[in-house]
C-alpha cells in the first residue's frame, strides 16, 4: 500500500479517536454536572440520620416519603409554589406583550428618535438590579404596594433584554408580508396579532422560558417586597425553611429543592424546540 492510499485510513483513524475523545469529556462533564441534582434526589428521600451518617451512602438504605408529607404539612411551602407560579406566569404574560409590542415597533417603524431611544433601552442594561431596588421601594411604598406581588410583576414588565431579544428576531421578518396585509385593510394592530405574533412564535417561547425561569428563581426581590409569610414565594419559603424553622433538618431542604425545580424541569422539557428555534432563528444582523 503506497504512502497516498493509507493517508485516508489514518485520516479516518484520527478523526474517530477525536469523536471518541469529545464525546468521552463531554458525557463526563454531564456526569459531573449531575452528581448535585443525584445527590439532592436520594437525600429527598433519606431520613436525617442517614444524610449526616459517614460513610455516605449514595442509595438510601432506608427510603421514605416522610420528608415531603412534613414539608407539606408543616410548612407553607405548597402555598408558596402556587404563589410563584402566579408571580411567573404574570410575568410571562406582561413582559412577552410588551416586549413584543416594542420589538416589533424598533424592527418595523421608522420613526423620528428611534436609534436614541433604542440605544437609551440598551442602556439601561448596564444598571445593575440591585440599584434600582431602592428607588423602586421608594415608589412601591408610595402607592401602597408593599407586601404585594405588584413589585414583583410591575418594574419587570418590559425590560431591555425582552425588547432587544424580539427586535431582533423580529428583524427577520418580511416587510413584504407586512404590506401585503396592510393592502389587504389590516390594521396595524392586526398585523401585530395575527401575522407578527405567530411568526415569532419560536422567540416568544424562548422569551418565555428566560422570563419564567429568571422569575421563579428570584430571591432579592421578594427578600426586600414580602413581609407576609402566605405570600412567600419558593425561593423565600425555602430559605425561611433553613434559616428559621429547620436549621438541621436538611432532609426537609433538599425535598424542597426537588419539588422547586419540578415547574422549570416540565417547562423546559416542553419547550425545548421553540427554545432552540429561537435561539438559531432569531441571530440576524442588522
Amino acid at each position: 500500500m503506497s504512502f497516498e492510499e493509507s493517508r485516508p485510513v489514518v485520516d479516518r483513524r484520527a478523526q474517530r479517536l477525536t469523536i471518541i475523545a469529545m464525546y468521552t469529556i463531554l458525557i463526563g462533564a454531564a456526569l459531573l454536572a449531575l452528581v448535585p441534582f443525584y445527590w439532592m434526589i436520594m437525600s429527598s428521600f433519606k431520613p436525617l440520620n442517614e444524610i449526616l451518617t459517614i460513610p455516605v451512602w449514595l442509595i438510601p438504605q432506608h427510603p421514605t416519603t416522610d420528608n415531603y408529607s412534613s414539608l407539606l404539612v408543616e410548612t407553607q411551602f405548597a402555598r408558596s409554589m402556587v404563589n410563584s407560579l402566579i408571580v411567573a406566569g404574570a410575568n410571562v404574560a406582561t413582559q412577552v406583550l410588551l416586549c413584543s409590542m416594542a420589538g416589533f415597533a424598533f424592527a418595523k417603524y421608522r420613526f423620528r428618535g428611534k436609534a436614541l431611544l433604542f440605544t437609551m433601552v440598551l442602556g439601561t442594561v448596564m444598571i445593575p438590579a440591585s440599584v434600582q431596588l431602592v428607588p423602586n421601594y421608594i415608589v412601591m411604598g408610595k402607592l401602597r404596594m408593599l407586601d404585594t406581588w405588584w413589585p414583583l410583576i410591575i418594574p419587570n414588565a418590559a425590560n431591555a433584554f425582552g425588547i432587544f431579544w424580539m427586535r431582533q428576531y423580529m428583524l427577520s421578518q418580511p416587510d413584504e408580508l407586512l404590506d401585503a396585509a396592510r393592502i389587504d385593510g389590516s390594521s396595524e394592530f392586526g398585523i401585530f396579532w395575527r401575522i407578527v405574533l405567530p411568526l415569532a412564535r419560536p422567540g416568544i417561547g424562548a422569551l418565555a422560558l428566560f422570563v419564567f425561569t429568571t422569575s421563579w428563581n428570584e430571591f432579592l426581590q421578594p427578600l426586600v417586597y414580602l413581609r407576609s409569610e402566605e405570600l412567600y414565594t419558593v425561593q423565600l419559603m425555602i430559605s425561611s425553611i433553613f434559616r428559621v424553622r429547620f436549621q438541621q433538618n436538611f432532609h426537609l431542604l433538599m425535598s424542597a429543592s426537588v419539588l422547586a425545580i419540578i415547574p422549570m424541569t416540565i417547562l423546559f422539557v416542553s419547550m425545548q424546540r421553540q427554545f432552540i428555534a429561537g435561539l438559531t432563528l432569531g441571530s440576524v444582523k442588522e
